[in-house]
């Protein structure tokens, strides 16, 4: 027999229940209030574990985890052979078992009821699916030797539960800074609106490119331009005609003056001519 070492049973604590084999016991709940308990592989699942809840010194109830019903006796019955299944808690002798270690680490489980025979299994099997009954012990029979194991990963995450608020506190003080996470994405997406502006710049601006086209297309306003300048320097010449006489209205009084020394010269040829 290999040697393990014992497992210290406590309160609030799951615990596997294995063959020698390493398949655990583990309860198939019935149509009825009872069910079979049998062997199986263990996959994890809360059928396959158990509390031990102290009634004396060494002596426990066994309640399936999945279920809350008890380890119990069929038909408390006392016999050899005489099947394990399951039951509510009444309270009863049937349901309660003593705990006796080995030096090689295991135990027997013996029943208070049926004057102290052990957990035993139908035909000496150890493969899954095979029947647990109750049998007056037989010295170095394995099938009558049981390791019990506390259920470590549900244990651990029993303690990190304990310890959720804890690692809540970083995580509630880090959130603002995944707050100012949104606040940088307006930065990342300025290229794009960058993108964006230039491309209704340049949609902007192809409109104003063609005005001056359609400008040049237009002949008729700089002709009537140049018709009003031609009009313009037409009035201006017409004017100007009238601007040069009123100077010579002006100028005229200071022609008066040698106007009246022509008569004179005029005056002296005549005298010439009567000399002659």
């Amino acid at each position: 027999m290999k040697t393990v070492a014992q497992t210290v049973i406590e309160a609030d604590h799951f615990y596997t229940i294995a063959a020698h084999t390493g398949n655990v016991i583990q309860a198939v709940e019935g149509v009825k209030d009872g069910g079979t308990v049998r062997l199986g592989k263990y996959d994890h699942k809360p059928e396959q574990e158990w509390a031990f809840i102290r009634v004396g010194d060494g002596v426990y109830r066994i309640r399936n985890r999945a279920s809350g019903k008890l380890l119990d006796l069929t038909m408390t019955g006392t016999a050899n052979g005489t099947w394990l299944h399951l039951w509510e808690d009444v309270g009863g002798t049937s349901q309660m078992w003593t705990v006796q270690p080995t030096p090689e680490g295991t135990v027997r489980l013996r029943s208070s009821w049926a004057g102290g025979k052990c957990v035993d299994t139908v035909g000496m099997g150890a493969a899954v699916g095979t029947v647990l009954q109750i049998w007056q012990e037989v010295p170095g029979a394995e099938d009558q030797l049981w390791v019990i194991s506390e259920v470590k990963e549900r244990a651990k995450r029993a303690a990190k539960k304990t310890e959720e608020p804890a690692v809540e506190a970083p995580v509630e003080a880090a959130a603002p800074a995944e707050e100012k996470a949104p606040a940088k994405k307006p930065a990342a997406r300025k290229p794009r609106t960058a993108k964006k502006a230039a491309a209704k710049a340049e949609k902007a601006e192809e409109p104003k490119a063609a005005a001056p086209a359609e400008k040049a297309e237009k002949p008729a306003k700089p002709a009537r331009k140049t018709a009003a300048k031609k009009t313009a320097a037409k009035a201006e010449e017409k004017a100007e005609p009238a601007k040069a006489a009123e100077p010579a209205k002006a100028e005229a009084p200071a022609e008066e003056k040698p106007a009246a020394e022509k008569p004179k010269r005029k005056c002296a040829p005549r005298k010439k001519k009567e000399t002659v």
